[in-house]
């Protein structure tokens, strides 16, 4: 069971590896000629397969161009697919190959920053290489243009509409190309980058067709508890229940673990309810709360008073985890009392300060696995 932080926790506040093989090799060398007539990418695009407006991240299509949202689901993917209409001036039938290199966006954090370079160009940010080995012509080419085309998908190149594409696809002198890959559910937010090529038989390369999708920001975060219970207490003194970095599959009363489902990095936010012990007649509460991710004090959030929502300081890495602790103290009051914690986040920007932020790895706490 699993509980996705975009909904409020009710919780019992309640008072009582070989060595390498040396070998010596001559240089080689090789030159590509390229053919006089290179094939010719005139569009391309992406949509998400199974959403039923092909983007999860703008499904009115107010914006051009591709939009899609993080799962927000502990170690999931999503699937997007590219399109690409290409022809060239020997025949399309002379199309040898089409693929996408695709980039991740500029200032992300490693390991997807600028030490990873790929592609093509070379470049950093580099995420992978897609082959495009669906070929789809004919009819069914016509209809998947124009209804991307409708949606705004669609990046053309210079000197093409889609009225040229879709006669080109009517008299079958060009063909679509589709190939698909996965987007990872803590692979940073952001512009991607995703250049088309494509090369025919006589090894003719076409220039490279550019345009970017958004991995829409969204931050997300999950927790392996249902409830804390502070036990007894006296009254003016604070009691802690500390958290923990072990993630349960089977949440449970205490031991609280946060981790990062989305793709952004994160600050946990919390806000804690009156549990029922209210105010004086000067309007000052009768009970107050602190939090603490992870055991580094200078990140404590002390005198948190109920229905304030107060954000704590550090924040979690991409896929990571760590511990929540949480104080109270009542200031006058008897009996047992119940209440609850809403628990939310907020975005944390990726140029901050990388010293406020926790990286224990959680990629290996998937239940079920």
């Amino acid at each position: 069971m699993k509980k996705i932080i975009a909904l409020t926790l009710t919780v019992l506040l309640v008072l009582s590896v070989v060595a390498p093989a040396v070998a010596l090799a001559e240089g080689t060398s090789v030159d590509v000629v390229s053919s006089a007539n290179p094939p010719i990418v005139k569009c391309k695009w992406e949509e998400e397969p199974g959403c039923p407006n092909y983007e999860s991240g703008d499904p009115s299509h107010l914006t051009p161009g591709f939009q899609i949202n993080p799962p927000l689901e502990a170690c999931t993917t999503k699937t997007i697919c590219y399109y690409a209409v290409v022809t060239d001036p020997d025949g399309v039938a002379t199309v040898d190959q089409v693929f996408v290199d695709v980039y991740h966006p500029d200032g992300s954090p490693e390991p997807y920053g600028p030490s990873v370079e790929g592609g093509i160009q070379d470049r950093p940010y580099f995420k992978y290489e897609v082959p495009m080995g669906e070929i789809i012509p004919g009819s069914e080419a016509v209809a998947l243009a124009q209804a991307a085309d409708d949606m705004g998908l669609i990046t053309y190149n210079s000197g093409y509409d889609i009225t040229e594409v879709l006669f080109e696809l009517t008299k079958g002198t060009a063909w679509i190309w589709k190939g698909c890959a996965e987007i990872d559910y803590e692979q940073p937010a952001g512009d991607y980058d995703v250049y088309a090529y494509a090369i025919d038989i006589k090894d003719g390369f076409s220039d490279p067709l550019h345009n970017q999708f958004l991995y829409v920001p969204i931050c997300g975060i999950e927790v392996d508890f249902t409830a804390i219970d502070f036990g007894s207490t006296n009254l003016g003194v604070e009691k802690m229940i500390a958290g923990d970095t072990i993630w349960d599959c089977d949440p449970g009363i205490n031991h609280a673990t946060v981790r990062n489902i989305g793709n952004t990095w994160v600050n946990v936010t919390v806000m804690f309810d009156d549990m029922g012990f209210g105010q004086n007649y000067l309007d000052e509460w009768n009970v107050q709360f602190d939090a603490r991710m992870g055991s580094d004090n200078y990140y404590y959030e002390g005198d948190i008073m109920p229905y304030e929502t107060r954000m704590l300081r550090n924040a979690l890495d991409l896929s990571c985890k760590d511990e929540l602790d949480f104080s109270i103290k009542v200031i006058k009051g008897t009996g047992s009392h119940d209440g609850v914690i809403t628990l939310g986040c907020e975005i944390y920007p990726f140029d901050g300060c990388p010293d406020d932020v926790v990286s224990i790895s959680a990629r290996g706490d998937c239940c079920g696995d």
